[in-house]
């Protein structure tokens, strides 16, 4: 490496916030430092993610897809066919490496701080996948105040923070899940006394819900979104015009027409919604202030000219309520928590921005959060630092969250280990050779295909073409869709039948990745209604149900249609 030392890095996922939320992606969302960020590397706008959080997580650290990794469904989406099935066990598997467990090897320090969903048993928790130092929440969503609230009863078997491995019975009065977490992590780099490089994880459980803030940041927003959702959509879509996001050309996404529109709400109504995404805004400056303060840290210890920086989203913006969680109800929620107008964002409030504002969010992308259209899976990704040569362009460049440890290990001049014959392959490529001044080497061809699945919700993506499948209730369930991405980036005109040759192409395309990566379709069973939520989270091989009945399907697994909406 001509001398210089090794670099270090800094991993940073944001958990539920839209692509077009932070101010380098076209948000009116104050985040000067990832703002910074973008203008001291690389801004990526065709970067995608699964649709679910700890899915995307399994990727993210180990570089294989989902299916391969453990997180064929997520937990508690598992059918009965699925449940314990080889690359559906709900939590990361021992078919992967992470990236912590390959540089640890390597002489890396490796610190963790924040949500880790993946494991919440002593032997899965990230202190065992090669986490050195580690304070982290091990589920999938908690109050972000110390009350450590679960969002539903069936949440509460994983809704724990765990230190080096040990569970957390007390947090301290002041807990606020961002300042505590990069309090953690500037503690670990701060009290590393040797000077060998290090990686660090920062999984912010902010934006998600539930909607919650200290009270001195509460009013941050106070009147920015009593205009409506069409006036922010609109002020979003101009700004991602003059950076360059978008074409000139391109229209207003009109949404998908499951939610009421500015214009029906009531005077109350409004007042409610513009507050919650007042709430959500300050949670996401908060978490950019938080930034602030750990690249100050690394300033101050002479380490952040050293460190490449990776910021991301785990999937788009969450249009789900509070009832979504089963087994909550609109009575529980009204009962069991305190959600007057004076009490939103504060400690025993459960909000969320709602479909509407997931939908603005993603703006100018389609639909969100549990869904294979662009506005589920694409979110905001960007690599900084002063080892990334490259700096503020924005990329049409096709990429993927498996591509992050490829990338690492190559800036880190490392071999993905093989000697272990049961780990699975690669699903990532590097992209060191295209963050490089010296080459344009693209990082994927029109011939390389990316392929999605969760909760039975389907996508491939093949240069410029784009083939999609909905379950019920967001799609019919019976149909594929075929778009053009680079002349239709909002996926509202269906070619499928204008281009059936290009749709027949993508469909074997599809059933190729969903056989190389040992997708089962779910035959509608739901394993947590057999088990009971206390039993499915022990993920005990011992509950593995062998289906009764099905079809075969390519992939040699059985399947029956089904609709796993919650």
């Amino acid at each position: 490496m001509n001398n210089q030392r090794q670099p270090n890095f800094l991993l940073i996922v944001v958990d539920d916030m839209g692509y077009s939320d932070c101010e380098p992606f076209g948000g009116e969302i104050h985040t000067p430092n990832i703002q910074l960020m973008a203008e001291h590397g690389v801004r990526f706008r065709h970067f995608h993610v699964s649709s679910l959080c700890a899915p995307t997580r399994s990727m993210l650290l180990s570089g294989c897809h989902n299916h391969d990794a453990g997180l064929g469904a997520m937990p508690t989406m598992h059918a009965t066919n699925q449940y314990m099935q080889p690359g559906y066990e709900g939590y990361l598997n021992s078919n992967v490496l992470t990236i912590p467990e390959i540089l640890k090897e390597a002489g890396y320090h490796t610190y963790m701080a924040g949500k880790w969903h993946l494991g919440e048993h002593e032997e899965r928790r990230p202190h065992a996948r090669g986490f050195e130092r580690v304070f982290s929440f091990l589920g999938g969503g908690v109050s972000h105040f110390n009350d450590q609230r679960a969002l539903s009863a069936f949440e509460q078997p994983h809704t724990k923070y765990s230190e080096d491995g040990r569970t957390v019975e007390n947090l301290p009065d002041d807990f606020y899940s961002s300042d505590y977490y990069t309090d953690k992590i500037m503690q670990y780099v701060t009290e590393q006394t040797d000077q060998q490089p290090f990686f660090a994880y920062l999984a912010f459980t902010s934006p998600h819900d539930p909607l919650q803030v200290p009270d001195n940041w509460l009013d941050k927003y106070k009147g920015v979104y009593d205009g409506g959702y069409d006036a922010i959509k609109e002020k979003r879509r101009q700004r991602m015009k003059e950076l360059g996001l978008i074409p000139k050309t391109l229209t207003e996404n009109e949404g998908s027409g499951l939610f009421k529109s500015w214009d029906e709400l009531t005077p109350e109504e409004q007042k409610e919604a513009a507050r919650r995404m007042e709430i959500y805004a300050a949670m996401i400056e908060n978490l950019d202030w938080n930034l602030g303060r750990l690249f100050n840290k690394l300033k101050e210890l002479n380490q952040f000219e050293d460190t490449i920086i990776f910021f991301l989203s785990d999937n788009g913006a969450n249009p789900k309520d509070p009832t979504f969680y089963a087994p909550n109800s609109e009575a529980f929620i009204q009962s069991n928590f305190d959600n007057s107008f004076e009490n939103y964002g504060r400690i025993n409030s459960f909000l969320s921005i709602g479909g509407a504002w997931a939908e603005v969010a993603n703006t100018p992308l389609s639909y969100f959060k549990l869904t294979t259209y662009e506005g589920g899976t694409q979110t905001p990704f960007i690599v900084s630092g002063k080892r990334v040569h490259k700096r503020g362009v924005i990329t049409d460049e096709l990429l993927h969250v498996t591509d992050l440890l490829p990338t690492i290990l190559d800036y880190a001049n490392l071999k993905y280990p093989h000697t272990n014959g049961n780990l699975k392959p690669l699903y990532g490529t590097s992209l060191k050779p295209y963050l490089q001044e010296e080459t344009r080497q693209p990082v994927r061809t029109e011939f390389d295909v990316l392929g999605f699945e969760m909760g039975e919700a389907k996508a491939v993506i093949k240069g410029d073409w784009k083939l999609v499948f909905m379950p019920p209730p967001i799609g019919k369930g019976d149909e594929w869709h075929l778009y053009n991405l680079k002349e239709d980036l909002k996926e509202e005109n269906n070619l499928a039948a204008e281009f059936p040759e290009k749709f027949k192409e993508l469909r074997a395309e599809w059933e190729a990745y969903a056989l190389a990566v040992g997708y089962i379709k779910s035959n509608g069973d739901p394993a947590l209604a057999k088990l009971g939520f206390e039993e499915f989270f022990r993920f005990d091989p011992k509950n593995r149900m062998e289906p009764e009945t099905g079809t075969k399907e390519a992939t040699g697994k059985e399947s029956e249609p089904v609709n796993l909406g919650d």
